[in-house]
């Protein structure tokens, strides 16, 4: 089935869930503020927010507001891709149809701020967790085109994340910890992958360490995992790429070379954090080939060059010595 789906990637300062957009239309032409909105609500519970929109561009435009919830992008870590209508209705996890804006379509006049005001109402029956949805904008441009119903322009807009209760599970686990090689010629070349599947109600932003020793149990690195504090949305999986940047051998008197092994320790969770540690190992090689293969150049070249100079003085000396007659 022929299906268009934009992936946005949107970005939470200063918060847990950090994601970066990533546009496939061509980006609106404007302002908004807040970038976000992440609420605690309760079953039944009636929330009433508002927004800022203004027009970047230098003419009028117009654009249609739309509503819709979003899924992470597979094992891709703080990104989503936002969803047909078909698909909406079928994600459990969809807040759209809780959320109702006061226009529907909006006239942007350059340099000046509009306000648009929406309500969250939560069904009596929702059940603990996470929900999504997002206010978006739909160009006039695109409007007007005959497009199927697949098709969704998801440029910009006021992502929400509702979670519901304070009951709901937190829980997750790492499907995989490995490196991307298994030798390596330097320490800053080496790339380490952790693969999480998050099981619970909400999303989970992991953080730890990954401590890497050396073959006498010393600790030669430390990286710290996912300092972009890239979350993982409820049901899917995140993949993380940790680089090591030591760009020497020898890392405060302790040999960065031979096996390594690397250990990562990850707390996810916002409430008890103490009893929801996740660990994994793994083990790579750092052997800088090409400085052996230079210091072995030169001792061999050392070696030829001694052993001709030996048997040339060696030659000398018989050339120069006179038998007895």
């Amino acid at each position: 089935m022929k299906k268009l789906l934009y992936i946005s990637v949107i970005t939470f300062l200063f918060l847990p869930l950090l994601f970066t957009r990533h546009i496939h239309a061509k980006p609106l032409s404007i302002g908004l503020a807040p970038t976000f909105e992440m609420l605690q609500l309760e079953p039944g519970e009636i929330y009433n927010g508002s927004f800022t929109v203004w027009n970047l561009e230098t003419a009028n435009i117009t654009y249609h507001l739309k509503i819709s919830s979003f899924r992470q992008v597979q094992n891709q870590p703080g990104t989503a891709i936002y969803l047909t209508k078909e698909e909406d209705v079928k994600n459990p996890y969809s807040a759209s149809s809780w959320v109702e804006v006061d226009q529907k379509i909006l006239e942007l006049v350059p340099n000046r701020n509009v306000s648009i005001d929406y309500t969250i109402t939560v069904p009596n029956d929702s059940t603990p967790g996470e929900y999504s949805a997002e206010i978006y904008f739909s160009s006039e441009e695109l409007e007007k085109e005959d497009f199927t119903a697949a098709y969704s322009v998801l440029a910009s807009g006021i992502p929400i994340l509702i979670t519901i209760g304070d009951d709901y599970a937190e829980s997750a686990e790492i499907l995989d910890f490995y490196s991307a090689k298994k030798v390596y010629e330097r320490a800053n070349f080496t790339t380490l992958i952790t693969r999480i599947q998050n099981l619970g109600d909400t999303h989970i932003t992991p953080k730890g360490d990954i401590v890497l020793t050396n073959l006498f149990n010393q600790e030669v690195g430390r990286i710290t995992f996912n300092d972009n504090d890239q979350s993982i949305l409820r049901g899917d999986n995140g993949e993380y790429e940790s680089n090591w940047d030591l760009n020497k051998y020898i890392n405060e008197g302790k040999v960065a070379l031979g096996p390594i092994s690397a250990e990562t320790v990850i707390l996810y969770r916002r409430n008890n954090p103490g009893y929801s540690i996740l660990s994994a190992s793994t083990t790579f090689w750092i052997i800088p080939w090409k400085l052996i293969i230079l210091i072995l150049t030169v001792i061999i070249v050392s070696y030829v060059v001694f052993k001709l100079t030996k048997k040339k003085k060696q030659k000398g000396v018989n050339s120069n010595y006179h038998y007895p007659r």
